[in-house]
């Protein structure tokens, strides 16, 4: 297959750890291996043009014009507001085009992407089980682990760590992090605007990994500190917690207690096993995703 991806930018390679970006990259280089070819389109990248609005008609032209030369099989974007361009005025690329749904807008935008979401119907794709249950028709697709850079590296670890982003600073503070880590006799290792190929580092200094997202599409932090081999993960419901087998919190109840509990009583888990033995690397989700391509094109 001959497919185009579409993203929003590809800031998250030199940035955060995680992100569509990132596993937009590791998808690409493994459906080449597959023997598709692929080639990216970036709304803020290439069209230099970083809003929504400005970018909107340019953006649907490019689209059209790139695949008027190269006649892709596929045209996938990556969010909703990249689908919109071209289903408005009117569709185009009917046939070929499949969205893939991220994570949740809030506000009066979850109207509009609820709309396209409805829109876009069988040719939607979702990666969390939250996601799903607000699109049933979507094709579910969770995120996958590159097993090669994330992996233990027989190193000490000695501490708890945890990737400053988001809204997670309203849920645990760092000064309970910090109460949290001296308690047990760990260090603390934030991770502020780590590049995601020094991650796996950061990781390997973890005994135990906490995030803990106010909302999320997948959260994929949570996949690479497991194939890294963090003995003790701690997480939420939210984006794929509600299937990874890691420790989950309420976040209805006091979140600094139930961490403190579950650092005390440990169930143990081989992380980066259960991952591999389920499919999640990058390599099963390519496969994947091309079946739904082939099973859902003619929809």
């Amino acid at each position: 297959m001959k497919i185009l991806i579409v993203l929003k930018n590809f800031n998250q390679r030199k940035g955060l750890p995680g992100g569509v970006g990132n596993a937009n990259e590791e998808l690409g280089k493994e459906l080449k291996k597959l023997g598709h070819e692929i080639d990216f389109i970036s709304r803020e990248n290439e069209t230099k043009k970083g809003s929504f609005l400005n970018s909107f008609f340019e953006l649907r032209k490019r689209i059209f014009e790139q695949d008027k030369k190269e006649h892709y099989d596929i045209i996938y974007t990556q969010d909703w507001s990249l689908t919109l361009p071209l289903l408005f005025p009117y569709r185009i690329l009917k046939k070929k085009h499949f969205s893939c749904f991220c994570g949740h807008q809030e506000n009066f935008l979850i109207i509009i992407q609820n709309l396209i979401g409805k829109r876009m119907g069988k040719k939607l794709v979702v990666i969390g089980d939250e996601l799903k249950k607000r699109f049933p028709n979507a094709s579910l697709l969770y995120r996958g682990v590159n097993f090669e850079k994330f992996k233990p590296l027989g190193k000490k670890r000695d501490g708890i760590g945890w990737v400053e982003k988001g809204t997670e600073k309203l849920v645990l503070s760092e000064e309970n992090l910090e109460k949290l880590a001296k308690k047990n006799s760990l260090k603390l290792y934030i991770a502020r605007k780590i590049p995601s190929h020094k991650m796996n580092s950061f990781y390997n200094k973890c005994r135990i990994f906490i995030s803990l997202p106010l909302r999320a599409g997948y959260n994929n932090v949570w996949n690479e500190s497991m194939a890294a081999g963090v003995p003790i993960v701690i997480g939420n419901g939210e984006g794929g917690g509600t299937m990874l087998p890691i420790n989950k919190v309420n976040m209805k109840e006091n979140v600094y207690n139930q961490i403190d509990k579950i650092i005390n009583n440990q169930k143990k888990v081989d992380y980066r096993k259960w991952l591999k033995e389920r499919g999640f690397s990058w390599e099963e989700k390519a496969k994947e995703l091309i079946k739904i391509f082939n099973e859902k094109k003619n929809v």
